[in-house]
């Protein structure tokens, strides 16, 4: 198992827990689930230096993004990975609930799953609200880990590239 199939596993369990939560955009009568991306949300085409911030319009979102790994060599492996979650809400004062249900929901998903593809959930699931929030843009970060099988190589495979 490597580091970007685990990534797309991640995203593809995200999009399937998530389609159902109907979410506040800065379209007050448009609400719809987060968009999961895989590192990074994609740049904006055709911005101009002085329209309107579109930053809001990708708002909820989920990403999942590809920390690190430690590879023992001896068949463990354990890839760590951080969610981050954006939401939007005008209320100033419970604006951050949707981003915490959010976070809760996939929490739970994972929890209850206990695998996503070939990676079974270790360790902990760490959940934070940003301090400083960026209102209406709501903002949250999970941290979890999962051990997946070793990459193995087939030494058979490499003939005498390998041999001294």
């Amino acid at each position: 198992m490597d580091s970007l199939h685990m990534t797309d596993e991640l995203v593809a369990f995200f999009s399937k827990e998530l389609a159902d939560i109907r979410l506040q955009t800065k379209d007050e009568n448009v609400l719809k689930a987060p968009t999961i991306y895989d590192g990074y949300v994609p740049e904006k085409k055709n911005t101009k230096r002085y329209e309107e911030d579109t930053e809001q319009d990708d708002y909820p979102f989920v990403i999942v993004r590809y920390l690190h790994e430690k590879d023992d060599l001896k068949g463990k492996n354990v890839m760590k990975f951080r969610i981050l979650v954006g939401t939007y809400s005008k209320d100033e004062r419970q604006g951050w609930r949707e981003n915490l249900h959010v976070m809760n929901h996939i929490k739970f998903a994972l929890k209850k799953a206990g695998f996503v593809g070939p990676g079974a959930l270790t360790g902990e699931i760490e959940l934070a609200l940003f301090e400083e929030q960026l209102k209406p843009l709501w903002r949250g970060i999970m941290e979890v880990d999962f051990a997946t099988p070793a990459v193995q190589w087939d030494r058979s495979e490499a003939g005498d590239a390998f041999n001294y």
